[in-house]
């Protein structure tokens, strides 16, 4: 059984604005800290983009579909007073990935890929961003980052000039292989966060060693229990759960609903894309100045996402597969600089029938198949123009060897960067709101804190420390930790 903190001298009023999973994380947080929490969601269900649909026996993650760093996950329910374990079921996937070419050529990222001496080089390197950037960056604001710096970790300023460097993920990934498959692999990784690996920051070469390092997992029963499970935490801890409740403007006033009910609270968590909360609904002053500023960068991509039910098995398919691209720098441009649809995609499947037999009917498999796409809203009529995009994959998978896949299908859904803006409120649907295609983008995104009032707080992947399940349950934990500091100061 959890227990809470209840300090009543010193608890306050939290409204959190968004049930995605960085809005449960933080209004459990706050509750277990003796806060009252009320979490306002405008979809039917809390989960965000951790969603799942279910049709003929079939069941499709429709979100995140990889978990890494496992022990984030596991100390948000220790710090809960629970046991991860009590709750839901990690299972490894071996391999983490599978790599097929135009060309013919596959592999496994698996451990045997991993001791490679090219590979295993890059990981050294790699570690050593991680050693320097991951406390630093990972647990602390960016206006705390020099506490990380204490006399311990002076020793690890070695590795200061990996990440204090203006060379991008794929420069260094192509000093470092001379074969252009392992060169397109490892640069794949910049799009864990929607950007372009020509143009993000080489500090991002972190992320597959962070993969290496902490290995992949699945949550059997699908990802979507995650959300449910901590939807459920909420209610038990007295959570006021608010579902269908959208808002349609915040000041100083509280948060005004679309039902014309307000919600006044000493505290504001926004879990959602900065980029559209301001431009839509915060209205404190100064807000359009803070909308003007936070639209500049450029955005992280979207996703294109097709989900198929398929009455076979093809035998070279693992539960996570990558199909690339005959020209990587092209796919880019297209998506970053025309802001079009890459007409040769990487393809992305991933098949949890794999894992959980239960996903598909036996004998079957369940696709969740994500190409990345411009987060584009306006120029592309995706809602015209997305059947004949996923014939397009359907038919570059079948020249890919799933032969006759289009004749196997049985059931197909199709979920474009339009749906991703009208269900989760992003900015023409970008999946991470700014592209890291800088330091300034990568490293300084939009604050935990607001610069408009004191009393509004951010969490999520469109603010510090960035997208994908163990950032932002980081970002939960940073944020509640900044608004329980505001409390405290407000007390003395």
């Amino acid at each position: 059984m959890a227990t809470f903190s209840r300090n009543f001298r010193f608890a306050r009023r939290v409204c959190v604005i968004g049930g995605g999973l960085g809005g449960l994380a933080t209004a459990l947080r706050l509750r277990h800290r003796g806060h009252k929490v009320t979490l306002i969601e405008k979809n039917a269900r809390p989960g965000g983009k951790l969603a799942e649909l279910r049709q003929d026996g079939y069941r499709w993650d429709m979100g995140p579909s990889l978990l890494t760093m496992p022990d984030v996950l596991r100390d948000l329910f220790t710090d809960l007073g629970h046991n991860l374990a009590d709750h839901l079921d990690l299972a490894p996937v071996d391999p983490t990935c599978r790599y097929f070419w135009p060309d013919g050529f596959q592999i496994d990222e698996d451990s045997a890929f991993f001791q490679r001496p090219d590979v295993a080089a890059f990981l050294r390197y790699a570690a050593g961003i991680y050693s320097l950037s991951g406390e630093a960056f990972l647990t602390r604001p960016p206006h705390e980052l020099w506490r990380a710096f204490s006399p311990k970790n002076w020793p690890k300023l070695i590795h200061l000039p990996k990440v204090a460097t203006l060379s991008t993920v794929a420069r260094e990934v192509e000093r470092r292989f001379p074969d252009p498959r392992l060169r397109q692999l490892f640069q794949r990784y910049a799009t864990y966060n929607g950007s372009s690996p020509y143009r993000a920051p080489a500090t991002f070469n972190v992320i597959p060693y962070v993969e290496a390092t902490f290995g992949a997992w699945y949550l059997r029963g699908g990802m979507a229990r995650l959300p449910e499970t901590l939807a459920r935490l909420a209610r038990t801890a007295g959570i006021e759960l608010l579902t269908e409740a959208e808002v349609k403007s915040l000041d100083g006033g509280g948060a005004r609903l679309s039902s014309g009910d307000i919600i006044g609270a000493d505290a504001y968590v926004c879990n959602g894309c900065t980029i559209e909360a301001h431009r839509r609904w915060i209205r404190f002053p100064g807000w359009e100045a803070e909308a003007r500023r936070l639209a500049k960068p450029e955005r992280a991509l979207s996703g294109f996402v097709l989900l198929l039910g398929v009455n076979r098995r093809y035998p070279q398919l693992s539960h996570h597969n990558i199909f690339f691209s005959h020209d990587y720098p092209a796919e880019f441009r297209q998506m970053f600089t025309e802001k079009q649809p890459a007409t040769d995609p990487t393809i992305y499947i991933s098949i949890t029938a794999r894992t959980d037999p239960d996903d598909a009917p036996e004998g079957h498999d369940n696709y969740f198949i994500l190409v990345n796409a411009p987060a584009e809203t306006e120029s592309i009529r995706w809602d015209k123009e997305g059947p004949a995009y996923a014939d397009r994959i359907v038919a570059k998978l079948e020249a890919a060897g799933l032969t006759d896949l289009s004749h196997s299908i049985k059931a197909r859904h199709i979920f474009t960067p339009l749906d991703f803006a009208q269900r989760d409120l992003s900015a023409a649907g970008s999946l991470y709101g700014w592209a890291s295609h800088s330091p300034m983008t990568a490293l300084l995104r939009p604050p935990l804190r607001s610069p408009l009032d004191p009393r509004l707080f951010f969490v999520g992947g469109t603010t510090h420390p960035g997208g994908g399940i163990p950032l932002v349950l980081l970002s939960a934990k940073m944020a509640a930790e900044q608004v329980e500091a505001s409390f405290t100061a407000n007390s003395r």
